[in-house]
């Protein structure tokens, strides 16, 4: 029988960690609450917990400032964060995914919501895919091998002829796949962060990227009012 996977959930509200933590509860999760980002740090750092349910604001550093810290530490960079917050504007969410969340969840919210949000990132977390080959199952017939090391991209037997921006676009979206990658991080990623383009740079690469992989177009999501997901599918 596998080891249950560990949960840490960081919010100053006790309501709102009690609520959290009898949402997740079960023997497939282990779910640790506590009230600060001090504490959510402390714990992260020495238990490496599978996942961290975090709240944007927190009573000594804002959920942002706590996601950033994360994911400067290379040993806690990979883990799954899922923000749960009053705040829900579309700042809010652009903000936190800039930050390095895998998902954002308004509160009020249903456990059931909740619970499968985190089965979610749970699923797709676990490091970088750069520098191995990743699969997009579009259809039984339309398979996509994206091979980072040779800079190809496969549609079944087909090579898709890409051009270096629409390659290194794509790859950057596959260094983060199964999470949001804003606008502004794919612009400093692919023509520098002092180029000067506008969003509408990366909208058109995207286009183009979806019209040349034809069927399985829907690898590459957008998230509106934020940016773009790679959605690994089948085996990475």
């Amino acid at each position: 029988m596998s080891s249950p996977r560990r949960i840490l959930v960081a919010d100053g509200d006790a309501l709102w960690r009690e609520r959290i933590v009898a949402s997740l509860a079960g023997p497939q999760l282990e779910v640790v609450a506590v009230a600060s980002a001090r504490e959510a740090l402390e714990y992260a750092s020495r238990e490496k917990p599978d996942l961290i349910v975090l709240e944007l604001a927190l009573p000594d550093v804002s959920g942002l400032g706590l996601c950033r810290l994360l994911r400067e530490n290379p040993a806690l960079s990979h883990t799954g964060l899922v923000m749960v917050t009053d705040h829900a504007s579309e700042i809010d969410r652009v903000l936190a995914f800039e930050a390095g969340v895998d998902d954002f969840l308004a509160k009020p919210f249903y456990a059931r919501e909740l619970a499968s949000r985190i089965g979610a990132v749970l699923r797709r977390s676990g490091g970088s895919r750069l520098g191995r080959s990743l699969e997009y199952e579009a259809s039984p017939q339309a398979l996509v091998e994206v091979h980072v090391a040779d800079s190809s991209v496969l549609l079944g037997d087909r090579r898709i002829d890409l051009t270096p921006r629409e390659y290194k676009l794509l790859a950057a979206l596959i260094g983060q796949a199964g999470r949001v990658v804003t606008r502004r991080q794919l612009i400093a990623l692919v023509w520098g962060a002092d180029s000067g383009h506008s969003d509408r740079v990366v909208d058109a690469h995207v286009k183009s990227i979806r019209r040349k992989l034809g069927e399985a177009k829907d690898c590459v999501v957008t998230v509106r009012g934020v940016g773009y997901r790679f959605a690994e599918i089948g085996r990475g």
